[in-house]
This record gives structure tokens, C-alpha cells and sequence, in this order.
């Protein structure tokens, strides 16, 4: 074009429009469409010599490196030479020593999702009827305890102060556990409703929460003692009940026909009391009972005749003093712990309350609890009794009256905040019929109990 640019232009002139210019400079000398549109667009200032000169060497550099890549391209030895000489350079700029490994197998990269789970201490709530839900430690502080919303006469199984990172541990009546860690429990309001539990693991029909149990990092020595309403316990060291799945129940006791598991207890003290509905208890030494693993159906835990179990307790002869009994006549009393020595598994215990033939009392639940814990009563509604209330009487007493209404239920309701309330001890009179702790601590052994 610099060559021959009279005539170029002469074309261009003579054209009609650039499209035209374009298709004439094609026709006339040859150029390609890319040309012909590079030379429309040129502008006039580079038609100076010293332009003409840089599109030269220009010209000469990119013939020179097309000439270098097509030997590398077409010389496997050229290729190594470069590859060498860049690899050289690299060494050159970066001196560090590498500090990852390069290695010919690929491992599986493991990743901890516990790791990655925020840590947050929080207030963790079970309900009887099933609902759970977590709160932030500082929104459980912030607000009042009545504030929390939960169906009407459902009541609050399970109240414990948690982080995160931790596992809680609910037990059902068909001998199965759920293994929860508190993260995936849904994240609530102190005020707000709570989900079902079912919203995390499907429960079968009928199946329902009888105990919860904090297992935190299960680095915890304690065992779990679990009973049957027909009268079975076992005990189970805590980190058997670890597992690495949580999305469905898991057998944690072997159950006979037509039996409930009741309840499941941390062992952390040395003996245990059994109340059966028709008021008979028993306590012997934690020692008596097997340790055994999930699976297993455990031993006869007290001898039945025609009554079933509704309680077990925990307890140390040293730190705790009295048994509390509620009964579905509305009916309350504490025993002195003293009036049952410990006996041997699976006897059928002493009598807890006088039996009344023409028309019996039926024990609902027992207790063995500090003046910390208020006692929950259940028919129509739900009422909070407290502990010092409760009359002290002996085993033959029927109790005193702490509800106009027979009783359905009766639980514990223990709060996270101390309580520094004084026990005030009542004695309850003494009736005609009943017999002194004197006269009881003397016949406690006699002829007549073995044959019970």
C-alpha cells in the first residue's frame, strides 16, 4: 500500500463509499478483506516515513518469533530447551523452599464438620409431648422464664445448659434413643414455640420421650441406668451410646413384649430406690445392677405382682435424706431415706404409702430431690408444688392433700439458677394407725418383710 500509495488513492477517490473502497482496493491489487478495511480506516499521519518504519520492524520482530515458536512447536528438543531455561528462571525468582508435598498418590481430604460448627453456649428445652428447640444463653438471661411458649398441659421434661459443639441424648418408650447434637436442634427465641422432635428424626407411631440425658463430649465416666415398666434395669457405660449418625433412633434396650422402657438416669451416686404404682420401693446398692451393652434386656430390677414400675432414683445415703411421693389421689409426703436400708436385687421392697382396700392409692411418681426443685402436678392443669411443702411422715401414711383433683403425672421442674432457700421441715402428725420411726426402724427386717 506505502508502495503503490498514489494509485491506492486514486481507488479510494473514485469510490462511492467505504464499502465500495474496500471492494475496489480487493479488485485492484489483490489485498484481503482485512487489508482493504485496515487501509479505510488508516489514518493520514501515518503515512509519514518514520511510521513506515516502525510497521517494518515491526514486521521483522513478529517474523522472528513466529520463527522461535514454530521450532518449538515442530523440535521436541527446542521445546525441552525452553522448558529447562523457564523452569531455571523460576528457581532464580523464587528462592523459598516449597512447602507443600508434591506426591504421586491423591489422599481423601477429611474434613471435621464439628470443627466448622460455631461454638455458642445455649439453654436446650424438651418437652414431655416431644417439642425441642435451643436459646441463646443471653436470650435465656434476658428473659423471664414464664415467657417460654409451650402447648397447653404439655410441660418441660428436660432444661439444660449447653454449647454447640455438644450431644443430647432423648430416650423413648420403644427402647430407643436419638442421638441429637445440639447444633442441628432448631434455633429459637426463648418466647417462641418449639419444633417436634420429629422435625430431625422420625419417630414411629405411638412412640413418645420418656427421659433426656446431656452426653456434652461423652468424655464423662458416668453410666446410664435404664428400666422397664415390667420391672427390667441395666447399666451402660455413657460411651457406648456414642454414634455417628443421628437421623434415626437407635436401640439402646431389648424389650419383652407388651414393656415399656421408663426411664433413663445418669448414675452418679452409689444406690438406687424403685417405686412401683401399688406402693412398694425398694433400694439396693447400683452394684447389684449388670452392665451390660445397648442391646441387651438387662435383669429383674424388683419383684412385681400385678403392679408395675413408675420410678427410679439415684441417690447417696450421705447427701440426700428424703423420698417424696405423690400419689393420683392428690396426695403428697416425704420418707426419711433411713427407713430403707439398702436390700438386695430383685426383692419386693417395703410399703411407701398405707394400702387402702376400699379405695387404694396408686403412687404416680417418687422422688428423691433437693429444696431446690419444685414439684410439677398434673390432672386438667398443671401446678407447681414445692418440695418443703411436703410433710414428713412415715411409711404408712397416705400423705396430705396438695390437689382438690386426682393426679395424672408428676415431674421435677429444676431451674438453672441457684437457690439458696432454706428446707423448712414439717413433721405430720402422728395418726392412731400409723406406727412410730422408732417402732419401724426395729421391725424393718423381720419375718414378715422376707415373705413380701
Amino acid at each position: 500500500c506505502i508502495s503503490i500509495l498514489d494509485e491506492v488513492i486514486k481507488v479510494i477517490r473514485g469510490s462511492k463509499n467505504k464499502s465500495d473502497a474496500k471492494d475496489n482496493l480487493v479488485k485492484e491489487f489483490g489485498f484481503s478483506i482485512e487489508q482493504a478495511e485496515a487501509i479505510v480506516t488508516l489514518q493520514l499521519y501515518r503515512l509519514t516515513n518514520t511510521d513506515v518504519v516502525a510497521l517494518e520492524e515491526e514486521m521483522k520482530d513478529l517474523e522472528k518469533k513466529i520463527s522461535i515458536w514454530e521450532q518449538i512447536l515442530n523440535n521436541e528438543a527446542a521445546l525441552k530447551h525452553v522448558m529447562k531455561k523457564e523452569l531455571q528462571n523460576i528457581k532464580k525468582e523464587y528462592v523459598t523452599p516449597r512447602l507443600t508435598d508434591i506426591k504421586e498418590e491423591i489422599t481423601e481430604i477429611v474434613i471435621d464438620e464439628k470443627e466448622m460448627i460455631p461454638k455458642e453456649d445455649v439453654v436446650v428445652v424438651v418437652t414431655k409431648d416431644g417439642y425441642i428447640k435451643r436459646t441463646s444463653y443471653r436470650s435465656y438471661s434476658a428473659s423471664n422464664f414464664e415467657d417460654l411458649t409451650i402447648k397447653e398441659n404439655d410441660y418441660i421434661l428436660s432444661l439444660t445448659k449447653m454449647n454447640t459443639k455438644e450431644v443430647l441424648l432423648v430416650f423413648t418408650n420403644y427402647g430407643n434413643y436419638l442421638h441429637i447434637p445440639v447444633h442441628i436442634i432448631p434455633d429459637l427465641k426463648w418466647k417462641d414455640m418449639p419444633k417436634h422432635v420429629s422435625n430431625i428424626i422420625t419417630l414411629d407411631a405411638g412412640e413418645e420421650i420418656v427421659s433426656v440425658i446431656p452426653a456434652y463430649d461423652f468424655k464423662g465416666e458416668f453410666d446410664i441406668i435404664l428400666t422397664t415398666e415390667n420391672g427390667m434395669i441395666k447399666r451402660t457405660k455413657l460411651k457406648e451410646f456414642k454414634s455417628a449418625r443421628y437421623n434415626k433412633p437407635i436401640t439402646c434396650m431389648k424389650l419383652k413384649e407388651k414393656d415399656h422402657l421408663l426411664s433413663a438416669i445418669k448414675c452418679l451416686k452409689p444406690y438406687v430406690f424403685l417405686s412401683t404404682d401399688k406402693g412398694y420401693g425398694i433400694a439396693y446398692s447400683v452394684d447389684e445392677i449388670a452392665e451390660v451393652g445397648l442391646k441387651a434386656s438387662g435383669v429383674k430390677a424388683i419383684t412385681l405382682k400385678g403392679d408395675k414400675l413408675i420410678s427410679i432414683n439415684n441417690f447417696s445415703y450421705e447427701k440426700d435424706e428424703y423420698l417424696t411421693i405423690i400419689t393420683d389421689k392428690g396426695t403428697g409426703k416425704r420418707i426419711r431415706l433411713k427407713e430403707f436400708p439398702p436390700m438386695s436385687r430383685p426383692r419386693r421392697g417395703l410399703q411407701i404409702i398405707r394400702e387402702v382396700k376400699n379405695n387404694p392409692y396408686k403412687v404416680i411418681k417418687t422422688f428423691i430431690v433437693d429444696n431446690k426443685v419444685m414439684i410439677g402436678i398434673k390432672n386438667d392443669s398443671i401446678n407447681m408444688v414445692k418440695i418443703t411443702e411436703l410433710p414428713i411422715a412415715d411409711r404408712y401414711s397416705t400423705g396430705t392433700s396438695i390437689s382438690k383433683h386426682n393426679l395424672l403425672t408428676a415431674f421435677p421442674v429444676e431451674s438453672l439458677e441457684e437457690d439458696n432457700e432454706e428446707e423448712v421441715i414439717v413433721e405430720e402428725p402422728r395418726k392412731k394407725d400409723q406406727i412410730s420411726l422408732e417402732e419401724i426402724d426395729d421391725r424393718l427386717m423381720t419375718i414378715d418383710d422376707f415373705l413380701k
